[in-house]
């Protein structure tokens, strides 16, 4: 019984290594079709895609609201999960405009009600690998250029993520030897989210296999002591 017990708990030591050095490594694309207008081009219809790469081990932020649960005067009608800037280790914005992001540009504080903040929201948990399906986050870069991914809002007694993307910036504009401002506004109200790719680190990455290891030759040492001390009885 002695043998079991400890064989036992040493098991349970290394999977609970294995599993709490493990990380994901989230890469997120937010594409759809802008309509939009341009004060030197007029009307314009136009596809964009922006991606994210998101390290979930490093996800601090600990809300979280089922479907169903009260969420400040509300009632939710999705999961809403936080999560921290900190996470965030690249972002890429693809459009006809060339505009560059940071992942420092994260205009974070997202707070759906009073007390309750994050950087950003997803309707579910990243760390899974499921795909969100709405999100709650905006971009603004040094030249003031806005890209917002969906928003929140409140009605007859719930509140929810709202699907869709609105972008905005002023851009010079050069040709025949001089230049112009152009001011840009799109919208669409529809964004389709998509998990590109999820990788994971090695199983049990430096320094933890050397943890596992030393965890595998203590439960070889107990099996070999209990053995020479059953012989001797």
């Amino acid at each position: 019984m002695t043998r079991r017990s400890l064989l036992s708990i040493a098991v349970v030591l290394i999977v609970g290594m294995a599993n709490s050095v493990q990380a994901s490594i989230v890469e997120l694309t937010f594409s759809g079709t802008y309509e939009g207008e341009s004060d030197q081009f007029g009307e314009f219809t136009q596809s964009f895609s922006f991606s994210m790469t998101y390290d979930t081990s490093l996800d601090t932020n600990t809300h979280f609201f089922a479907t169903g649960a009260a969420l400040g005067g509300d009632t939710t009608t999705h999961e809403w999960h936080g999560y921290p800037a900190s996470g965030i280790t690249a972002v890429d914005f693809d459009f006809v405009i060339p505009v560059t992001f940071s992942p420092t540009d994260l205009d974070g504080n997202k707070m759906p009600t009073a007390g309750v903040n994050a950087d950003f929201w997803f309707d579910v948990d990243l760390a899974t690998g499921a795909t969100p399906t709405l999100a709650w986050m905006s971009f603004e870069n040094s030249e003031e250029v806005l890209l917002e991914i969906g928003s929140a809002m409140g009605s007859a007694g719930t509140i929810s993520m709202q699907d869709g993307s609105y972008f905005e910036g002023e851009f010079e504009v050069s040709g025949e030897g001089s230049s112009d401002s152009d001011s840009v506004e799109a919208s669409t109200d529809s964004v389709t989210i998509t998990i590109d790719g999820t990788a994971d680190p090695d199983p049990i990455p430096e320094p933890a296999s050397m943890i596992t290891w030393t965890l595998l030759g203590v439960v070889g040492c107990i099996a070999t002591w209990w053995k020479r001390r059953r012989k001797a009885c």
